[in-house]
């Protein structure tokens, strides 16, 4: 049998496969082209970024400004100072880049402004082209192009047309605000009275922003206001430009950086940066930068050492340098440790008196740091495995069940054979100002920096059938299990800590003080523990028996074992047990050191009543206010004890009683025994307001 075709059907075949060609290579094939870029990117496969920057430049029209729009601008910064990818300050850094797509690689700010440029030119006259045109002056700011920055704004505003006043009300706002940055305030005034004098009504949030930077273009034109200014480069020379900086109040440094925080700005091309017309009160300076800016370097700040107090029309000057990460050389690289010492070595830093060494180990969802070793004098030091073991852990909470307990892992620290651990060190100069240290953003692509890393493990030891019950989650039965360890052998250091450490636990939990057993195993792991890192319970516990005896002890061991380093809170707390006594001259001697080494200054306020105490006058006290301002925790409205004290001055001049001081000593007697009742009592009675007013706050510091 024969299969005649005729021509004019293979003609008609050819012409569909033809035409079933062409559409696979200009259609089909372009679409999984794109496709697959996208997929690449998003899931930060190597290469991903030039695939998909190849296909926005082979496209056009709305699918070009599509893939910008999606990739680019949607997780883009709209000219906000806080979107740097890593904020860092008062011994703090947090990365505070939001994206969709968390494993993409970022761009570079060479390539967000060559789309970005495109789009503002060509991209539909939309909302998205207010976001585009922001971010673009967000880039040129970065770079110290100013004027560009202002054109692009000034561009986009001439391509909107009508359903877009607000957004053009925006863009001018923002041309206002690069201009008061730049202290061209004339230029700024005119844009702002012009979005002055035709308000929106349902742009509120605008019109506040409005307002407020009027307020402070006012400020900054005041030269009786305080002023803050500085230098920001690294410690080989080169000046950090385009480096955002905040003035954060004491009030803001607990929570996030936040756009509405008042003081922000750039650090133009030379790394200069300032702030004019600030407010009376303590601040603190963060940085913001990108991960490329800070790739191996730090910000040697330590938490609560950097305050600048301002009380109205002083000019500081506050330089910044970031320093060199340290390199660690051992233990490094998931080193397993199975000896009884481990020896941690790092390369020294030239000026450096000591350095201390401190630890990570894993929590769920995270991990826990601690200090392991202060003071040390070399760049190395061998540590027993058992002052690890030894070292304060903490705890955290992980739900077993439909409970939640004390992480199992957290609690065994490092003496949980399973565990990763890491390290890092940190190097003080010979005054106890930080000078770097190897905790930092090192890059992955980047093999100068990244250097070994800071992981280990130790394997000395095994689990305890007590620590599989702790493991898995059954608190009560490891405890007993511990208990009976110890009780088998009393060289049993670790059981005896682990029972130590529930034990506290169980009575924190109940909300109730250690029993007396509980104190008994408490004091037999200090007399074995040289860490001294169990001594201070014992301190609060007898000092809430008023076993001062036992008090003095304790904190003599503590002296000991910190070799005269007693820390600032611990010192502090002992000052106010002996003030407790009537032992007023040696509390006010501990609350003064205890002071010296603590720049939060959160026990002023007692050892300023001290000083009232044993001098009979008000200034001193007056003088010490003015000069360790309280800093305000977690948004807490602090005592202004300096305020405290001229009130006491003022109604003590006023006052016609001339028993005031002896009455004001009986009044700091009562609120130094520290009982409720005796203190409301005294308050209840006292005619004087501004006694009152001091008394009440003195006996909230803690």
């Amino acid at each position: 049998m024969k299969l005649k075709i005729k021509v004019k059907h293979l003609f008609a075949l050819a012409v569909a496969l033809c035409a079933s060609f062409i559409l696979l290579q200009l259609i089909v094939m372009p679409r999984i082209d794109v496709a697959m870029a996208k997929k690449h990117f998003e899931q930060g496969t190597s290469g991903g970024k030039n695939d998909l920057l190849r296909v926005i430049d082979a496209s056009s029209g709305g699918d070009k400004w599509e893939l910008i729009r999606r990739y680019m601008i949607e997780n883009g910064s709209d000219m906000s100072l806080t979107r740097f990818d890593v904020i860092a300050g008062d011994g703090t850094f947090y990365s505070s880049t939001a994206t969709s797509y968390p494993d993409a690689p970022r761009w570079t700010g060479e390539e967000r402004i060559k789309y970005l440029e495109a789009y503002v030119e060509g991209g539909p006259a939309d909302g998205y082209l207010v976001r585009a045109a922001k971010q673009l002056a967000f880039e040129y700011l970065v770079l110290s192009r100013t004027e560009d920055a202002i054109r692009a704004l000034e561009r986009t505003e001439q391509r909107l047309t009508g359903g877009y006043d607000n957004q053009k009300r925006e863009l001018k706002f923002a041309r206002a605000k690069i201009y008061a940055d730049a202290e061209q305030f004339e230029t700024a005034e005119r844009l702002l009275t012009e979005l002055s004098e035709k308000p929106n009504q349902k742009g509120t949030y605008l019109n506040d922003n409005i307002a407020k930077l009027q307020t402070r273009i006012m400020e900054q034109r005041d030269d009786t206001k305080s002023s803050v200014s500085g230098t920001i480069k690294r410690s080989d020379g080169q000046p950090m430009a385009g480096i955002g900086v905040y003035l954060r109040s004491s009030r803001d440094v607990y929570h996030s950086l936040i756009e509405s925080e008042p003081y922000q700005t750039l650090t133009d091309a030379e790394g200069n940066f300032a702030f004019k017309g600030v407010a009376p009160g303590s601040y603190v300076i963060y940085i913001g930068l990108g991960f490329e800016q800070i790739d191996g370097w730090t910000l040697p700040v330590s938490h609560d050492e950097e305050w600048i107090d301002l009380r109205g029309g002083e000019h500081l000057t506050r330089d910044i340098t970031l320093q060199r990460l340290i390199q660690l050389r051992s233990p490094v690289d998931q080193q397993i440790i199975t000896g009884k010492t481990v020896t941690f070595e790092w390369e020294p830093v030239e000026g450096a008196a000591y350095y201390t060494l401190n630890g990570t180990f894993p929590i769920e969802n995270g991990t826990v740091g601690n200090r392991i070793k202060d003071h040390i004098e070399s760049n190395s030091i061998e540590i027993p495995l058992e002052t690890l073991y030894s070292v304060e852990s903490g705890y955290s909470y992980k739900k077993f069940g439909d409970k939640d307990i004390p992480d199992p892992s957290n609690l065994l620290g490092y003496a949980d054979p399973s565990s990763r651990f890491s390290w890092n060190v940190e190097a003080y100069d010979a005054d106890g100002k930080l000078l770097t240290r190897s905790n930092g953003y090192r890059l992955n692509l980047n093999e100068q920096t990244m250097g070994p890393l800071p992981f280990f493990y130790l394997k000395e030891r095994t689990l305890t059938d007590a620590d599989r019950l702790l493991l898995e989650g059954r608190m009560d039965e490891a405890l007993v299990e511990y208990k009976a360890a110890y009780e088998r052998d009393e060289q049993d250091e670790h059981s005896l800590r682990m029972m130590v450490k529930l034990l506290r636990i169980n009575a924190t939990d109940a909300k109730r003080p250690l029993d007396a057993a509980s104190v008994t195993y408490l004091e037999k792991l200090a007399s074995v523990d040289d860490t001294g890192n169990d001594i201070f319970p014992l301190i609060e516990y007898y000092g809430s028996v008023e076993d001062w005896s036992q008090v003095d002890h304790y904190y003599g061991m503590l002296k000991e074992a910190r070799q005269g380093r007693v820390e600032s809170y611990s010192q502090a707390y002992y000052g106010k047990l002996l003030l407790k006594q009537g032992r007023v001259q040696e509390g006010a001697a501990q609350l003064r050191q205890a002071q010296e080494n603590d720049p939060s200054n959160r026990f002023i306020g007692t050892y300023l009543a001290s000083v009232i105490y044993l001098s009979g006058t008000l200034d001193t006290a007056e003088e010490l206010a003015l000069q360790y301002p309280e800093r305000s925790y977690y948004d807490q409205n602090n005592p202004d004890w300096s305020d405290l004290v001229q009130g006491l001055k003022e109604e003590s001049q006023d006052s016609n009683d001339d028993s005031y001081f002896s009455k004001l000593k009986e009044a700091l007697r009562v609120c130094f025994g520290g009982e409720k009742t005796e203190i409301e009592n005294w308050t209840a009675e006292s005619e004087y307001s501004a006694m009152k007013a001091f008394i009440k706050a003195l006996s909230k510091v803690d």
